[in-house]
């Protein structure tokens, strides 16, 4: 008996810390720290990886939710309105109508 209550009292602690360990409210931690950019000449944009999967793009005063697109080369991620690909020290943004912008990372210190 003494066993069997150590097991589910062992159980529920394990549960409560794996919950106690997620997010609520819909907060997000980031887990790369958010990459700033400069596109065009003047355009300041911010990439920001929430998971492998889940990434967060700041750019021309809008934020988008974006997913990972599989792709043959580099990293990209989309949604309906916009795509964000990455390779090395390359990135593009595209918008839905077609228009490219090429990027370049800020250093952490800035240009």
């Amino acid at each position: 008996m003494h066993k069997q209550r150590a097991i589910k009292t062992l159980m529920v602690m394990t549960i409560g810390i794996f919950l106690s360990a997620c997010q609520s409210g819909g907060e997000r931690s980031p887990v790369v720290t958010p990459q700033k950019m400069i596109c065009g000449a003047t355009i300041p944009a911010q990439i920001t990886l929430f998971s492998p999967e889940i990434a967060v793009l700041v750019f021309e005063g809008k934020s988008y939710d974006l997913d990972r697109i599989i792709t043959a080369s580099g990293v990209k991620y989309g949604n309906r309105s916009i795509e964000y690909w990455n390779k090395g020290v390359d990135a593009m943004i595209t918008r839905k109508d077609g228009t490219v912008a090429s990027c370049m990372f800020l250093p952490k210190s800035g240009i």
